[in-house]
């Protein structure tokens, strides 16, 4: 895929894979578009891609409300066609399942899974009618496995992962790419309220994470990277 007066989308770019992808992007010749709900994170990253000499704008929307989304496509527009759109907001608490309660359910499955459905659901628009664009999901080795405590938040990640499936063949015919990205543990603060004795430092860092994104985003155009399993040279924990 040629980055020439490309844009990219990337939603939960206020922090961890978000941030960085946004920031690898920007090194890659891509103008993006960074959006969250937490504005003074997207100031961070755009303050990141500023320095790195980067073009970025921010878009701040929640995930969970269908008029913020509604709102975040509208105001991309304005700004050019999206070429590709990075699905990265998500949300996991963990527990044993006795202990889940249905706000914490219904959390989990509506970022993860219905806030991804939306996003596309309003991008593919303007793709199927170019014929042309890409759909990154960043997905997570709990999309194919299964964790104990994690109940609701590999529900919502299996799940993520049979609707990019489902869409890609839905979309071959107008020059969609989907991949679906799925990484194992990273460093970022998704571990901060997270029980257990993570060796944090032995982890991924974001950073290597974006750059193999990044590779599958650049990948020659009739190529696409379909899953992406990313994992330590060591192995997962």
């Amino acid at each position: 895929m040629s980055k020439k007066n490309q844009i990219a989308l990337i939603t939960g770019a206020s922090s961890g894979i978000g941030q960085s992808v946004a920031v690898e992007l920007s090194k890659k010749g891509f103008e993006v578009i960074i959006s969250s709900r937490n504005i003074d994170g997207l100031n961070q990253t755009k303050d990141l891609i500023d320095s790195a000499g980067g073009k970025s704008h921010i878009i701040q929307m929640n995930i969970l409300d269908y008029k913020s989304v509604e709102n975040l496509f509208v105001e991309s527009q304005k700004i050019g066609f999206v070429d590709v759109v990075v699905n990265n907001a998500g949300f996991g608490k963990f527990d044993k399942l006795e202990n889940i309660s249905l706000e914490d359910w219904d959390m989990q499955i509506n970022v993860n899974l219905r806030g991804a459905f939306l996003v596309t659901q309003f991008f593919s628009r303007p793709m199927i009618e170019n014929k042309n664009g890409m759909f990154v999901y960043v997905n997570s080795v709990a999309g194919k496995k299964g964790y104990p405590f994690s109940s609701a938040y590999v529900t919502s990640k299996f799940g993520l992962l049979g609707f990019s499936k489902s869409i890609r063949n839905e979309l071959r015919e107008y020059n969609i790419k989907v991949v679906s990205v799925h990484p194992g543990a990273v460093d970022t603060n998704f571990w901060n309220n997270v029980k257990g004795d993570f060796p944090r430092d032995k982890m991924m860092s974001s950073e290597n994470v974006a750059k193999s994104i990044a590779h599958a985003i650049l990948a020659p155009e009739n190529v696409v990277l379909e899953e992406i399993d990313i994992q330590r040279t060591a192995g997962n924990f």
